[in-house]
């Protein structure tokens, strides 16, 4: 499925003639062409149409667009076949060859001023870059393809563009970034009225939300990506689509519809045929009879899946030994023709002795016997000499598997070293970092306190100081206590010795009780916080996980918070598995390139507005912790302007069920 997405972008600069014609039809054109530039385009066209059929067939017939276009120097269209046969390599995941032959095409393409061909050429660039997970060049590829767009105000271009840019921002896992992008293409599509594209659009969008756990959403856009398709015939695109919904159906527990769906695809898939969409949907069918329990269907359906793997690996085993048994045979014939031209030689000695005088035969009968002697020697002496190289060949095979065994060996002790090097120097910057923490966070206060006790002993301080000196010692000591929970919870993940109990959890309730400890913090600052979340919103986690994850950033935005600034927590989207909780401040923000090493063991430690400090490890523990109860979380900022954490967690389907009581943290609220 994740090809299927990736190819529908990376095919979105090309032409649509081939979508609608048959292979018979073009090579019929292509006999009566009677100009070079005709016979190169039905060529491209002829590659475009086997690159997920036959991809070995889709390059044959680019490089013969490419020789007849190098032949009559048609250089924008040598640019083209470069780009067919780029794309050939890419559907048999030769990655190295379809670079090499964008980069020729992108060439071309710069020499000759072909500015919609470059950015089609950037655009296959970026995705090549995008299979090999090198999401950095990807990018960068993919905006200047949209730079050229925009400067021609071409839909499409921008269109392609920004579909690819989209599919970046799935595979990073930005699933919000992502389905702008893709709602925005759809959109533009919609404007130029391109079907074709609109059903990839769709398929897109619903890919994304079934991935994001959303099935209703995902179903609607897979429907719609349905009726496109069929309404353009794109019968590749209908195995993907009608896969999918299956798919959607299986996770639902819809069985029968899931069935349904599947057999539909793997109709289409037999029909075309499709041997990668055979092998994909047949694996589906195994797992939807699996899960009705009906195994022996099951089983017929795992078999024939693990026929196509064994047919692809037999063709490839099948070229491998018809190349080995056509070199042995060449050389056969080589050695046969040297023996006849002896034998040849041989008798022509033989006539010559024969005419010469009687006297000579007694000699010549001799010479024949000598020479048959040697023949038969030498012959046993090559029998000899040919079973010790077998043998000594058979032995080089032999050390070769050996020393190929050893290499494989110290390869995986090596990668394994590796591995435990990198875990070590994980390690101690943990102790590295918790040495720190406990040297100057948690002495620092600690030191405070012994003075302020020496102060109070001697009995030399007016109480009118003294009421100031235990506000900031109780802010400090609230401090401490937050960093000691954090060490402490910290070391248990360490220590593999942390229990989860989740349990259903009133998210309004447990937010005020972090907005009443935390209220004192805020009000040294005149900072308001404010509880928007609605007394039905449940979620299943272990309470005093979501707890500290929750204080630590409600503690974190206060710190970051200007006097007079606002800290909000509201829910911003809820779905049949899952709620999303905000935490929004408007303090300072955060600087773009400090946003990736948030959750990170190293990240960066600020001091707050009034030069409070921080342990760096909340924001790590707040990751652990959500991730452990099966959620997300992630952040937006923009730099004197706010910040807000977005965290989701599985929502609880039986929250009614939960105890009614009115309770003083009740109800929405706010403090400051």
């Amino acid at each position: 499925m994740r090809k299927f997405l990736l190819v529908i972008a990376l095919l979105g600069m090309t032409l649509r003639l081939v979508a609608a014609d048959e292979p018979k039809a073009l090579l019929q054109a292509l006999k009566k062409a009677s100009t070079p530039q005709e016979k190169a385009d039905l060529l491209n066209y002829i590659s475009e149409h086997y690159w997920e059929s036959d991809p070995s067939l889709a390059v044959q017939y680019g490089l013969k667009a490419a020789k007849l276009c190098q032949k009559y120097g048609l250089q924008k269209d040598l640019g083209n076949s470069y780009n067919t046969i780029s794309i050939g390599y890419y559907w048999q995941d030769n990655y190295t060859k379809a670079t090499e032959y964008a980069y020729k095409s992108l060439t071309i393409r710069e020499s000759i001023q072909d500015t919609i061909g470059l950015a089609s050429s950037y655009n296959n660039i970026g995705n090549l870059y995008r299979e090999q997970e090198n999401y950095k060049k990807a990018l960068l590829y993919f905006e200047k393809g949209l730079a050229i767009g925009r400067q021609l105000k071409k839909n499409s271009i921008i269109s392609t563009s920004l579909g690819n840019i989209g599919t970046v921002y799935e595979l990073t896992k930005q699933p919000q970034k992502a389905l702008r992008l893709y709602l925005e293409v759809a959109e533009i599509d919609k404007g130029i009225g391109d079907k074709y594209e609109l059903g990839t659009d769709y398929f897109n969008i619903g890919n994304l939300y079934m991935e994001m756990g959303k099935h209703d959403s995902a179903l609607f856009h897979l429907r719609k990506s349905l009726l496109y398709s069929q309404e353009t015939q794109s019968e590749v695109n209908l195995i993907y689509i009608l896969r999918a919904m299956s798919y959607v159906h299986l996770k639902q527990k819809h069985y029968g519809k899931a069935l349904e769906m599947a057999k539909q695809s793997l109709k289409v898939a037999q029909k075309l045929p499709s041997p990668e969409g055979i092998k994909e949907t047949t694996m589906l069918l195994n797992e939807i009879y699996t899960a009705t329990g009906d195994y022996p269907k099951a089983h017929h359906y795992l078999t024939l899946h693990t026929h196509y793997l064994d047919s692809l690996s037999s063709q490839n085993q099948a070229e491998a030994i018809a190349e080995i048994n056509t070199k042995y045979e060449t050389e056969k014939k080589e050695i046969e023709i040297k023996q006849l031209k002896a034998e040849r030689e041989l008798q022509k000695a033989k006539l010559a002795q024969k005419s010469n005088a009687q006297f000579a035969v007694a000699i010549l009968f001799l010479l024949m016997a000598a020479l048959a002697y040697v023949f038969f020697r030498g012959r046993r002496r090559m029998e000899a000499v040919n079973q010790q190289l077998s043998a000594y060949n058979q032995l080089i095979l032999e050390k070769n598997s050996n020393i190929q065994e050893q290499a494989n060996a110290l390869s995986s002790q090596a990668q394994l070293l590796h591995t435990q090097k990198r875990e070590l120097e994980n390690l101690n910057q943990f102790k590295d970092k918790l040495f720190s923490i406990i040297a100057h966070d948690l002495r620092g206060p600690l030191i405070s306190l012994q003075s302020l006790f020496r102060i109070m002993t001697m009995g030399t301080l007016p109480p009118e100081k003294m009421s100031c000196f235990m506000k900031d010692l109780e802010a400090q000591q609230q401090n401490t206590l937050s960093l000691l929970d954090n060490l402490l919870l910290w070391a248990k993940i360490q220590m593999k010795g942390l229990n989860i109990e989740p349990k259903e959890v009133s998210m309004q309730k447990l937010i005020q009780q972090n907005i009443q400890l935390l209220a004192p913090q805020a009000a040294q600052k005149g900072i308001v916080l404010q509880n928007q979340l609605k007394k039905d919103l449940f979620v299943i986690a272990d309470e005093e996980m979501i707890n500290l994850v929750f204080r630590n950033l409600i503690s974190n935005a206060i710190k970051f918070c200007h006097r007079d600034d606002l800290v909000s927590i509201s829910d911003t989207g809820t779905s049949p598995t899952e709620v999303i909780i905000s935490v929004q401040d408007s303090g300072i923000g955060i600087n773009r390139k400090n946003l990736s090493k948030l959750f990170g063991p190293n990240h960066f430690k600020g001091r707050g507005t009034a030069n409070e400090k921080g342990s760096g490890l909340g924001l790590m523990l707040c990751k652990e912790f959500i991730q452990i109860n099966h959620g997300s979380i992630w952040v937006e900022s923009e730099e004197r302007v706010g910040t807000t954490f977005y965290v989701s967690l599985p929502k609880a389907v039986a929250a009614g069920a939960l105890q009614k009581e009115h309770s003083p943290l009740s109800g929405h609220g706010s403090m400051a």
